[in-house]
């Protein structure tokens, strides 16, 4: 294992501390990532809109391994995701993925893997998702189109017009190092 490589980690933060974490730990010197969405709220008095985590609750950090105690420790944060002792890893093309999603501000629904049936893996061809990879979702309306963040057991569901859709072969799964 080498324990100097930098990886995407997933955190989960105290109840709507996303901001707050996440800006701690930049002031600590870790790359950190909150994907946010522009929502439209309603006050008695007025519409204003309003900045919401994307995955509420969760943060994205790069780190490695040396790197787990002090994150854990920052403030704001309650724990950093992890499967069977090891802190889940998430790709860099799934942190692409989710950064090209927040930043065109689409309508997305964060669903856990088991409520979902994974249906055929495609490619989107065309349109401001073009090149991104998921799968189907078989058990939704036509077209819905569904990127897995593995370490994190999510899917984040979005309509795309089944005309840019394209079949392909699906892949293993990445692996990180702490796997």
């Amino acid at each position: 294992m080498q324990n100097d490589t930098h990886q995407w980690v997933a955190i989960y933060t105290n109840p709507r501390a996303e901001k707050k974490a996440a800006e701690r730990l930049q002031e600590l010197g870790y790359e950190s990532y909150l994907p946010l969405l522009h929502k439209q709220h309603r006050w008695s008095d007025r519409w204003k809109i309003v900045e919401v985590p994307m995955i509420p609750s969760y943060i994205f950090a790069k780190i490695c391994t040396r790197d787990v105690v002090p994150v854990r420790a920052a403030d704001g944060v309650s724990y950093i995701v992890s499967w069977r002792g090891k802190p889940a890893i998430i790709s860099n093309k799934e942190i692409e993925a989710i950064r090209r999603i927040a930043d065109a501000d689409a309508e997305v629904y964060i669903r856990n893997n088991e409520l979902l049936k994974k249906g055929a893996h495609v490619k989107i061809t065309g349109g401001q998702f073009a090149g991104l990879e998921g799968d189907l979702v078989s058990n939704c309306e036509e077209g819905n189109f569904c990127i897995s963040i593995t370490g994190l057991d999510f899917c984040m569901v979005m309509q795309v017009e089944g005309a840019l859709l394209q079949p392909i072969e699906s892949k293993k799964k990445e692996k990180g190092i702490w796997d």
